[in-house]
């Protein structure tokens, strides 16, 4: 893309001509260094010169550069850069070029791709080296600072590497904090997060969420690498999230941590200090919450959280039980996962505290007596205020229980014990008087609730009971005892309130035993029972239960103790009975009543009119009786569905005799539940009739029912045999009535329209209560459940979704049944309904399917079975009256009555098909108040069309037809083709007549639906007031469109016939032409001839031979395009001559074909659509099917692929659903087609449907590409893990299936996630027998080999390679399987093993080679793949270093496990050199790089578990890097050396327990010196060689770093091959020192080297540095002379002995000296010298004298030439180290001999030795700065007046200066 010139390029241009025209003295105006760098390009940093030159030309030199090139100028450059990397072209002013790059030879101008970062950053630092790095980068804080790709990020790191030296320490605290230009800084760090996260991990990164390792507990230890691990990126985020500029983006990355880390965002969250934003509080209580309800790693962030936020964890903990409080044992269980439950106890939220201690009192993890007198004494009348307030929500709470809605409880009840602790301890607590009165009235309430508080409460009950034996045995009259409980009973002593209460309990529970009194205590207990009801009871439901039971004793027998009980109670209150007329009406109704009381009974009939409240009171009584006779409660709204009408009756007495069992006994039972099986069964109902009695039937009936059944539909059958097995008659009544009132409750929820969840357990309950009756031959009574008024209410409610599966559900077990099996009447008439809901009620896909398959499992036939009339349209009553809710829809007159009984079925209802699209406006309430309005408008609309739509009909047709008829014949006069003439008719005719019908009846049909709707209002009792004119006006208007869309239908529907009609003659007049004259042009002659102007017409409209043109067609063509935009595009009728033609009748004859489609599929027999003939009637169907679809309108789409569907799943033969695919796979293929396969995938992948389990229709639909096989995976599995039974044997088959398929499309690892399911479910012992044995079969499908295959010697000629592939490719694809895990793997792993591939040892070897050359292959061939990416490249690779490391792993605690190793990398090696050999110059190193590097770091991640071997694993991995040096494989070794410095090798091998890994990397880097020796000896070093350098630069500097030790020790070795020439190569190594040591200051005045304590102890030296003086019995000789100075002639020979046996050729520029031998001669005497100075030091001898080593050196500096002088120089100083014994006497020997040197020569080579070792970059060795100090400071050896060296030349003389001053600094 070009560059617009800019200012500063137009200045630069001016200048440079400026320079070129004038006289070469003018200097450019100064231009900012940026602008003219981006004017410029690339080749500005194609090399330093450029640069430099770039620089001048803009200003900046060395004087000025400190100002001039300051961090703000750097920085601008930094964003061009980042803005330019791609795309920037040459200068538009060459002549800018010109003048900058002046001086330079073109040759050396480079252009490379884009900057170079070093290049510039390198040259930066040479020219101003006081640059501030990190002010560099906070100067990025610019406007036009901005990271869009990952590759500007990159940049940026690599200018800080290169200027830091370090990529460790970049300063990525510049990018925290407020930033002023927000938006470059949130670039950043999203940038930064996702392509260098370890920059939030360096050093710098201070602040860490998790600071160390410690505290994972479990968890993956890369939390800590992660960039989310920085508390400092989290805040910074915070407050970008709140910058307006920014704020969504910042949001939505937070909102992208919260999904990929919660657990280091949550906890980071809390580390921070307040105060809180709105978002910021938001976002940690969401994650909070997230790991309080139930997160994987829950375990390890809430104790963490604790620790750090304990306000946050209490305010989700509140949070979440405010939203549900039944979530409170949750709670618990995190408060003691935490270890906090006192803490959080202690929190000021009463009602959750509270709440929280009596479920922990009751789990005996609290004592709550001394809790609750704990927080009394501290908070005092709040908290028992709010403790009162407690226990009256959940005293409500259980008094509600019984009611049907408790099958949802959302409270936690209280059991009676911890009520009991409550009031006990409130009462004994001082309390306000506002607190006494709220506990006054609160205790009746907790006895009620309560029953057995009683028990709990003892010294109450007892004090009860005494006052009531008082009363029987005398010694209190019966008034006394009514005043007393009177007094009670308004007291305030709550005391006395509580005897109150259980005073009546007590009497009560007497009531049983009334049959056993005496006579006297039976009449004293009746006149006291009496004596309560008239004076003492005032609340309802003491009222109510005393009555209960008077009139309960009055229905028994006339000469029972109860009758006696009864009457006595009865006159002793007979004076409020005027207060209860419907209790009298009651009694009334007791035949023995009359005889036995006459007189009262005569009074009460005065007191009750009429006994017509009879009924009513009963349900008053039963129910909870009201005191005023006349009120009742205001009714609540009605539920939808009144069909499910459980039993009253039975519903009161099960409430009667309601008792829950003790904790004990419900434990109990639901431990027999829980171990139900078929096999223990006859045990498991004997220990259940031992405890279970008639009293808990209601309650196990209950938790049966909503606990089990409802989601267990697999064990149905279990829990029905059980139920006969206990063989109680009750029971079994009550647990229907129970499945009765359950599926009320469900059934009317407004929840279950929209929850899938909701509608399974109801069609659990449908399956269970079928199974209860109809298969067992026994029928749903109609009081009960009326399946047709339910299907009529979901029909008129829109409820179909819930109520026709759970029908079918029902239906479903008539299978099982003998009695209601078709043609059962009963049967019949609910599956005709459903079948006229099928056919007409446009039901979806998901509605259609359980009607088909209840037919199918029924043995019935959808389409056979009659549909009934329409569900809105019953027989009409006999009068014909207009009821709205229930006439059908007959003829407004005669015409159209005469229509209806000649065209249409008088059952059939026409204003159904567009019902479903008239518009209820919701802004008129009449329309939810009067549900029967809905069907008053749809009728007023059918008879206002049809009123209108034949004169309509019949003028539009007539006037588009003329109009169409003359035009086709005139425009179509010489076309041949009467089917072109056909279609262009059709098109025009229909849009002219629609349209002409919607226009010209609009405005009559507005007239018709007004007075039809008006008349219709007013015979159905509606007034003018109720339903206003306005009202009127609106329905009419919202619903015209659609009235005028129908009209136009059926015009333009009809007028094809017409048109066809009128051309039929020319139709046939082209078909004879063709005929009879075939090849010859038409000519219609009579039209031709009869036209005007055919020849003056213009070119383009002119006719020609042969017909239109396509320009000319187009014109008909547009007919059929650009529908009037005010008509409804589905219309679902259309009407003819006033008979409506429904979407049935346009569809039948769809239906036809398809019917003829399937009759022929069946006499198909076993073909498929491959093996048809070619010209085969099924194939002409297909087509012809094919063909409507694509004609079809859109609003077709959807029934037509619905019905594919159907058969699809419905067939039985493969021929039939591979034709049932393929008309599926071609709808897809249209535009609306695409929305119904779009929703046939949602019903697949997303229903609870269970005829989708359909194993051959999902292999087809796979096959045909039409199923995502990895979302149905992962789906199958989510049903298989919540226990679905059916989903698991439909696995099992597809699994099977697929295997079986002749060309199989899916392998075991497409169904992975179902796999893992099976297994785990299998596991668990929930699997059916199929199911287990499918998973034990698991294993041996995996065999490939016979056992006599994985023994064979020549596995390679068996055959087997193939097989070994296939394996191989089939592990690749479970290896990256998108829900792979290692349970998996390691399944694989273990089937390897049983199969016999490892043992023997041809077919393993033969398998690795296999699975290596493979991966290399894969590499090569995705690599190739224009726009794959690494990712695929390198799959395969990744893979094979997987399982390699998991068969390590399986084998660890085996003796093969180190054979299996060196085994396959042997293998790896061999394969890798043959490619080698064989490519060469094509050789590509990538995947055998990659192969090395992942299984390092699969290593690595396994460490722990495969310990002891680990280091044995390294070790095997160093010798095959040692097989693989350079010096053997060149083209391995830029891989090879990144290995051998991989971070999971090199540290890991150096760290090992013992050094016992130092000598394997010792023996690596001797291999890389060898390698790189004789390419650094070349005076040309090539750029490769430069790369090699460099890296070996940086690996040193890392051991130099972390491991000096390790090149202490091992020094000798690597400076043996090192060539002289890499000086700064040698002094890294020599400068390394042990961490433990201190270096003295080497300019210390004064400093005495001799006496620091190192200098007396010598260095580790693990070298073995004297092999080289073996050869030649040369060290014999040396320990001769330097002990006996013998044989003399020692010396003499010494500098032969030291030269190479044979001379090395001249022009090679070799040594022709014994290098190595040199070094172990110095070395060697060195340390002998030592030890016998050491041995002399007590005599005081100086450490250098006349001694045999001394002669040696002396000897040898005199003898050697210069070119061996200057070797043993340079091995003396290779001695110059560390303080230690060898550093102290080398210098002193180098220094004696400069100091007795006998030619000046000897001085000056000293001198070279030393100061070419200084004058290159540090770092320098410590012994070599004290040696050349010593040598310039000290006078013995008058350095400075050596001028024949130091002198020679001006250049040298300065350098010895700056050599001075900067060692002296």
């Amino acid at each position: 893309m070009a560059q617009t010139p800019s200012t500063a390029a137009a200045a630069a241009a001016a200048a440079a001509g400026q320079m070129h025209a004038g006289t070469g003295f003018a200097s450019p105006p100064a231009i900012p260094l940026d602008l003219l760098m981006r004017e410029l390009g690339y080749p500005v940093t194609g090399s330093a010169k450029t640069l430099v030159a770039t620089m001048e030309h803009a200003g900046i030199t060395a004087m000025n550069a400190k100002r001039m090139l300051s961090e703000d100028v750097i920085a601008r450059i930094l964003i061009m850069m980042c803005r330019t990397l791609t795309g920037l072209e040459a200068s538009s002013f060459p002549e800018i070029a010109m003048a900058v790059f002046k001086g330079i030879p073109p040759n050396e101008i480079k252009n490379p791709p884009t900057w170079d970062i070093e290049v510039f950053v390198t040259t930066l630092y040479d020219v101003q080296p006081e640059l501030d790095w990190f002010t560099v980068i906070r100067r990025l804080d610019h406007k036009d600072f901005l990271i869009m790709d990952g590759h500007s990020i990159r940049l940026i790191c690599a200018a800080s590497k290169i200027a830091l030296q370090d990529l460790y320490k970049f300063p990525i605290d510049a990018f925290f904090g407020k930033w002023v230009h927000p938006r470059g800084q949130l670039s950043f760090l999203k940038f930064a997060v996702q392509v260098v996260p370890e920059l939030f991990t360096l050093s710098g990164a201070a602040r860490r969420v998790i600071p160390n390792p410690a505290v994972l507990k479990g968890l993956p230890p890369a939390f800590l690498n992660q960039p989310w691990n920085s508390i400092d990126l989290i805040e910074t985020l915070l407050v970008l999230a709140e910058i307006q500029e920014v704020a969504e983006e910042a949001r939505s990355f937070l909102d992208l941590a919260s999904q990929q880390v919660p657990e280091l965002l949550v906890l980071g969250l809390a580390q921070l200090n307040p105060p809180w934003t709105i978002h910021q509080k938001e976002l940690a209580s969401n994650l909070v919450i997230l790991f309080l309800i139930g997160h994987p790693n829950s375990g390890f962030v809430l104790p963490l959280l604790w620790q750090i936020s304990q306000q946050l964890c209490l305010a989700g903990l509140v949070h979440i039980y405010s939203k549900d409080s039944s979530s409170l044992s949750r709670i618990l269980d995190v408060a003691q996962e935490m270890k906090a439950l006192s803490q959080i106890l202690e929190t000021k939220s009463y009602p959750f505290s509270i709440d929280l201690a009596a479920l922990a009192s009751r789990r005996d993890y609290l004592n709550l007596e001394k809790w609750l007198q704990d927080r009394i004494r501290l908070d005092g009348n709040p908290f028992i205020t709010a403790t009162l307030e407690f226990l009256r929500d959940k005293v409500a709470a259980q008094l509600m229980r019984p009611d049907a809605s408790s099958a949802h409880q959302t409270v936690v009840p209280l059991s009676v014990q911890v009520v009991g602790i409550f009031l006990r301890i409130i009462q004994s607590a001082p309390m306000s008087r506002e607190n006494a009165e709220f506990l006054k009235e609160l205790i009746p309430a907790c006895f009620r609730a309560y029953p057995r508080l009683s028990n709990v409460l003892s010294e109450v009950e007892e004090e009860a009971t005494a006052i009531l034996h008082k009363c029987y045995s005398g010694e209190i009259s019966v008034p006394q005892v009514v005043e007393l409980l009177q007094r009670f009973r308004e007291s305030p002593n709550p005391r006395e309130q509580e005897v109150f209460s259980n005073f009546t309990s007590v009497l009560f529970e007497e009531y049983q035993f009334f049959p056993n009194y005496p006579d006297d205590i039976l009449h004293t207990a009746s006149r006291l029972f009496g004596s309560m009801i008239l004076s003492v009871y005032v609340r309802q439901e003491n009222v109510a239960q005393a009555l209960r039971i008077i009139l309960e004793s009055l229905r028994q027998p006339a000469n029972s103790k109860y009758f006696k009980f009864g009457s006595i109670a009865l006159f002793e209150f007979q004076a409020k009975l005027s207060d209860w007329p419907n209790f009298c009406s009651l009694i009334l109704q007791i035949p023995h009543m009359h005889q036995a009381h006459p007189e009262i009974t005569k009074m009460i009939k005065n007191l009750v009119p009429g006994e017509e409240n009879a009924a009513k009171a009963e349900e008053q009584i039963q129910g909870g009786y009201s005191a005023s006779s006349g009120t009742q409660d205001k009714p609540s709204n009605p539920p939808v569905f009144g069909a499910v009408k459980p039993d009253t009756l039975l519903e009161a007495t099960d409430q009667e005799a309601y008792e829950v069992p003790s904790e004990s006994t419900q434990d109990r039972f639901l431990f027999i539940i829980n171990n139900l099986t078929f096999d223990n069964m006859p045990s498991k109902i004997t220990d259940m009739k031992e405890k279970l009695r008639e009293a808990n039937f209601r309650w196990l009936s209950h938790y049966l029912v909503v606990n089990r059944v409802s989601i267990e539909p697999n064990n149905h059958g279990l829990y029905i045999a059980f139920l006969d097995g206990l063989n109680f008659p009750t029971l079994f009544k009550i647990v229907l009535h129970e499945t009765y009132l359950n599926i009320r409750v469900l059934i009317n929820s407004d929840k279950t329209v929209t929850s899938s969840s909701e509608r399974q357990l109801l069609n659990n309950l449908g399956t269970w209560l079928g199974g209860l009756t109809l298969a067992r031959n026994r029928p749903i009574k109609h009081k009960n459940l009326s399946f047709k008024e339910l299907l009529l209410e979901g029909y008129d409610s829109d409820r179909l979704i819930v109520v026709i599966p759970f029908v079918c559900k029902v239906l479903e077990q008539c299978q099982s049944s003998k009695v209601f099996k078709p043609p059962n009447p009963w049967l019949m008439a609910i599956m005709k309904l459903l079948s006229e809901l099928y056919h007409f009620a446009d039901l979806k896909m998901n509605l259609q399917l359980p009607i088909i398959i209840l037919c199918k499992n029924i043995g019935l036939d959808i389409e056979e079975i009659e549909p009934t009339s329409s569900p809105t349209a019953p027989d009409p009553s006999a009068d014909g009256s207009e009821n709205v809710g229930s006439p059908p829809l007959q003829p407004a007159n005669g015409q159209e009555a005469a229509s209806n009984q000649g065209g249409s079925s008088p059952n059939q209802d026409p204003l159904y098909p567009f019902s479903v699209q008239i518009t209820l406006n919701p802004k008129l309430s009449i329309f939810s108040t009067q549900p029967q309005m809905r069907r008053i408008v749809h009728i007023a609309i059918d008879r206002a069309i049809r009123e209108i739509v034949q004169p309509v009909v019949e003028r539009s047709i007539t006037i588009a037809g003329i109009a169409t008829r003359e035009l086709i014949l005139k425009d179509f006069a010489l076309e041949p083709n009467e089917d072109r003439m056909r279609k262009a008719a059709h098109l025009m005719v229909q849009n002219l007549s629609g349209n002409l019908a919607a226009v010209s009846s609009r405005e009559p049909l507005r007239i018709s639906m007004m007075a039809q709707l008006r008349n219709l209002l007013l015979q159905n009792g509606f007034t003018e007031q109720s339903v206003p004119e306005d009202a009127v006006h609106l329905i009419v208007n919202d619903n015209l469109d659609l009235a005028c869309s129908i009209m136009e239908k059926a015009a333009a529907e009809k007028s094809i016939a017409e048109i066809d009609e009128s051309l039929a003659a020319s139709y046939i007049s082209r078909r004879r032409h063709r005929e009879q004259r075939p090849g010859q042009p038409f000519y219609d002659v009579t039209v031709y001839a009869a036209s005007r102007y055919p020849s003056s017409l213009p070119e383009t409209l002119r006719l020609k031979a042969g017909g239109l043109t396509q320009s000319q067609l187009r014109v008909y063509e547009e007919f059929i395009r650009g529908p009037r935009s005010d008509i409804p595009k589905r219309v679902d009728a259309a009407y003819d001559d006033g008979v409506p033609i429904t979407q049935a009748h346009l569809l039948e004859k769809f239906i036809g074909r398809l019917n003829e489609l399937e009759s022929l599929i069946k006499a198909s027999g076993d073909l498929t659509i491959a093996t048809l003939p070619q010209p085969h009637e099924i194939r002409n169907v297909l087509r012809q099917i094919l063909s409507f679809l694509q004609t079809s309108r859109e609003d077709f789409q959807l029934p037509i692929i619905q019905k594919f569907v159907q058969l699809l799943f419905a067939s039985e033969s493969a021929l039939g659903r591979e034709c049932y695919v393929a008309l599926l796979e071609k709808s897809g293929e249209t535009e609306n087609g695409k929305k119904a396969i779009k929703e046939f995938y949602s019903w697949l992948l997303y229903s609870d449907d269970t005829a989708k389990w359909n194993a051959p229709v999902i292999l087809l639909l796979a096959r045909a590409g039409m199923v995502d096989v990895s979302a149905f995976d992962l789906h199958l599995a989510s049903q298989i893990s919540i226990g679905n039974i059916p989903a698991a044997e439909f696995a099992v088959q597809l699994i099977r299936g697929a295997e079986q398929e002749p060309e199989p499309i899916l392998t075991q690892n497409s169904f992975f996630s179902t796999l893992d399911a099976l297994t785990v479910l299998a596991d668990e012992g929930k699997a059916t027998e199929s199911v287990s044995d499918f998973v034990k079969e698991l294993g041996r499908r995996f065999f490939i080999l016979s056992p006599e295959q994985a023994g064979i010697k020549d596995a390679e000629a068996s055959g087997l390679r193939g097989k070994i592939g296939m394996l191989f490719l089939e592990w690749v694809e479970l290896y990256h399987h998108t829900a792979t895990n290692s349970r998996m793997q390691s399944m694989f792993v273990t089937q390897l093993h049983q199969q016999g591939i490892l043992q023997g040892e041809d077919v393993a070897s033969l398998f690795f080679r296999i699975c290596t050359e493979l991966s290399v292959e894969h590499y090569i061939k995705e690599k190739a793949v224009a726009n794959s990416t690494e990712e695929t490249w390198f799959q395969a690779v990744d893979a094979f270093a997987r399982l390699i490391v998991l068969l390590i792993r399986y084998y660890v605690d085996q003796p093969i496990s180190m054979h299996l190793t060196t085994k396959i990398l042997s293998i790896i090696v061999l394969v890798l050199v043959h490619s080698h050999e064989q490519r060469r110059e094509d050789f590509n190193q990538r995947p055998f790089f990659r192969l090395f590097s992942s299984l390092l770091n699969d290593l690595s991640s396994h460490e722990d578990r495969l310990q002891p071997l680990y280091f044995q694993i390294l070790s095997a991995i160093s010798n095959t890097f040692h097989t693989l040096q350079p010096t053997f494989l060149p083209g391995f070794t830029f891989s090879w050396l990144q290995l051998i410095s991989h971070r999971f090798f090199m540290p890991k091998l150096l760290l090992a327990e013992g050094q016992k890994g130092w000598p394997f990397f010792q023996r690596l880097l001797v291999d890389l010196f060898k390698f790189l020796s004789p390419y650094l000896k070349q005076t040309e070093i090539s750029e490769t060689t430069r790369l090699l350098y460099k890296a070996t630069l940086r690996i040193l500097l890392v051991l130099l770093h972390d491991f000096p030790e390790f090149l202490c020790d091992y020094h000798f070795s690597f400076v043996d091959v090192i060539p002289h020439s890499c000086i700064q190569l040698r002094n890294l190594i020599l400068s390394a020192f042990p961490r433990s040591m201190k270096l003295p200051d080497p300019l210390t005045p004064n400093l005495k080297v001799d006496l620091l304590p190192e200098s007396n102890q010598p260095p580790h030296v693990l070298s073995d540095y004297t092999s080289s003086l073996i050869p030649g019995n040369f060290k014999v000789d040396i320990d001769s002379y330097l002990k006996l100075r013998t044989p003399v002639t020692f010396l003499l020979d010494l500098r032969s002995r030291l030269l190479l046996p044979t001379p090395p050729p001249a022009e090679g520029g070799l040594s022709k000296y014994n290098i190595p031998a040199i070094n172990a001669l110095v070395l060697y005497v060195g340390v002998q010298a030592i030890t016998q100075s050491q041995s002399k030091a007590v005599q005081g001898n100086p450490p250098i004298t006349h001694s045999a080593p001394m002669d040696i050196f002396q000897q040898l500096v005199v003898d050697l030439d210069t070119e061996g002088r200057y070797l043993f120089l340079s091995a003396i100083a290779n001695q110059l180290r560390y303080p230690n014994s060898h550093t102290h006497y080398f210098s002193c020997v180098l220094l004696y001999l400069f100091a007795e040197a006998s030619q000046e020569i000897i001085q000056e080579q000293i001198t070279r030795v030393l100061i070419e070792r200084l004058i290159v970059n540090r770092p320098h060795p410590y012994g070599l700065l004290i040696t050349f100090i010593e040598l310039i400071r000290n006078p013995r050896y008058n350095f400075w007046e050596h001028t024949n060296f130091i002198r020679c030349a001006p250049e040298i003389e300065v350098l010895f200066v700056s050599v001075q001053k900067s060692i002296t600094r």
